[in-house]
């Protein structure tokens, strides 16, 4: 009978231990769970990085409205993007988004050693993907106006972070990783594409892409419309160091 007193007494104590560490916030089973301890992970490693740009943008948003030589290098920008079109997406796509990661992951010491493959792969892509955006971009302007005030803003906004890209853009970007990741072989995709994927790697690839582009893209759509790829380029490239810190399996 006293066994079973101190067991129950033990019993009792070890819940509302657990209770009073769940309350705290300091040690939770849940925080334990692979896609949170991912997305910890990543916010922890990424977020100073991901303030810098937003800042960034935030900047040359305010510096394209308000500071004349900015205003001027921009527009200058804004028409080789309009007299260059679908190469100038392709391009810009390709050296911001597949040239210039890629480098800076050989730079440090991340390369796989299958360079001149992974460079390939990824200058096509991207500037694949740069030219996808472009006509996103377009046919917001169609559908919600290219006014520059809330109410357009938040319709693109919304439409970018809610529908295109969870639906779309990142899973199409974390096949092609996956892809890349498996040699370029399909049956071995196939077996990478397994419940820690689904579950783990896929969600905390979508948390991590608003983490950079929720913020960013409010300052975006607020620049005419062929200025926004342009821009949102120079985020690209950070984002894709981010995508691949994401979707990495740990060792």
């Amino acid at each position: 009978m006293a066994d079973y007193r101190r067991k129950g007494r033990a019993a009792h104590l070890q819940a509302a231990a657990g209770r009073c560490v769940i309350a705290s916030g300091i040690d939770c089973p849940a925080v334990t769970h692979p896609l949170l301890a991912r997305l910890r992970d990543a916010a922890r490693q990424n977020a100073v990085p991901a303030v810098v740009l937003q800042a960034l943008t935030l900047a040359l948003l305010v510096a394209y409205f308000r500071w004349a030589p900015a205003h001027d290098l921009l527009d200058r920008l804004l028409r080789l993007k309009l007299a260059w079109g679908v190469v100038y997406s392709f391009v810009a796509g390709a050296l911001f988004a597949g040239l210039l990661p890629r480098l800076v992951l050989r730079w440090v010491g991340r390369d796989t050693g299958r360079f001149p493959v992974e460079l390939a792969f990824a200058v096509a892509f991207w500037g694949w993907r740069s030219v996808e955006v472009d006509l996103m971009y377009r046919l917001q302007a169609h559908w919600f106006g290219a006014a520059a005030d809330w109410p357009t803003v938040l319709a693109k906004t919304a439409f970018d972070q809610l529908v295109y890209s969870p639906c779309w853009a990142v899973p199409e970007i974390a096949l092609a990783l996956e892809w890349k990741a498996a040699g370029f072989s399909w049956r071995a995709l196939r077996a990478r594409l397994d419940r820690d994927f689904l579950a783990t790697r896929l969600p905390a690839a979508v948390v991590g892409n608003a983490m950079v582009w929720l913020p960013a893209v409010l300052a975006i759509y607020f620049l005419p419309t062929a200025l926004q790829l342009p821009v949102s380029n120079l985020v690209g490239s950070f984002w894709v160091l981010l995508m691949i810190v994401l979707l990495e399996r740990k060792s």
